[in-house]
């Protein structure tokens, strides 16, 4: 809520001062600024104007974070844990809540593998964002639930929002839960038409320390995503990982943020 104000308040003082001089003009274009501003707040995926993001590795880590949205799949997700088991690597999944009340299974074998787990929402719905708090927090808190009662372990804190968008009600609400925003430094896009040469390369150019890589291997329970690019891609990253010495972490949250376990 706390970014929100900062950007309004200065900017509506400043029109209130010079309308007496310049009339609605510099109205207008604080309007079209204090736009730009917020909705520079709500997409950038490194913006911590609503609410503390983290984009990247703190400072001193030297390895990366493959990170999975979307899941459990039946089909990917294993996929991608043997392939994570083969290379030795771990990662972080962000998970939706009924897709984790349909496979509770594959939750438990991804954390008893030793990745991590967190939220991405109940259900992924595309309105998610224009909720009131009330309803964020039931959508978030059954989650939560899901995720904890399919491992059998205290609900996680990590978080990442559905497509990464962010606002003062969002913040707000992930505040009061304690919960742990985490976007990413790359991103994929494997769930379009891109071929998998392009999603590997993307993450290739992207692969450097203290990197957070977003990838998908499940889907919105109501849009099957057919095709396995995700894991065809993941299997041509994981040697790249291996050739520039870098290791993949799973994500764990601190008290002052985020690390790796």
């Amino acid at each position: 809520m706390r970014g929100h104000l900062i950007v309004d308040v200065p900017l509506i003082a400043a029109a209130v001062s010079l309308a007496p001089v310049y009339g609605l003009a510099p109205l207008a274009w604080i309007t079209l600024a204090a736009t730009g501003i917020h909705t520079w707040g709500v997409v950038n995926p490194r913006s911590s104007l609503y609410m503390p993001v983290w984009w990247r590795l703190p400072k001193g880590s030297d390895g990366v974070a493959l990170t999975f949205d979307d899941g459990p799949h039946p089909e990917r997700t294993p996929a991608v844990l043997d392939l994570l088991a083969k290379h030795g690597q771990k990662a972080t999944f962000f998970l939706i809540g009924e897709n984790v009340r349909r496979h509770p299974a594959l939750v438990r074998r991804i954390v008893d593998e030793g990745h991590a787990v967190g939220l991405h929402s109940d259900t992924h719905s595309w309105w998610f964002n224009c909720w009131p708090p009330p309803k964020l927090r039931r959508d978030l808190e059954r989650c939560a639930a899901s995720i904890s009662d399919a491992t059998g372990r205290a609900a996680p804190t990590l978080f990442r929002p559905p497509v990464g968008l962010k606002n003062p009600m969002v913040g707000f609400v992930t505040g009061r839960l304690g919960l742990r925003t985490v976007t990413w430094s790359c991103r994929a896009l494997d769930t379009g038409s891109a071929t998998v040469e392009q999603v590997t390369t993307r993450l290739a150019n992207g692969l450097k320390p203290r990197a957070i890589l977003g990838m998908h291997d499940g889907a919105e329970p109501d849009k099957p995503r057919p095709g396995t690019l995700c894991v065809d891609a993941l299997a041509r990253l994981l040697p790249i990982l291996r050739e520039r010495g870098l290791t993949s972490r799973a994500l764990c949250a601190t008290q002052r943020g985020i690390d790796v376990g």
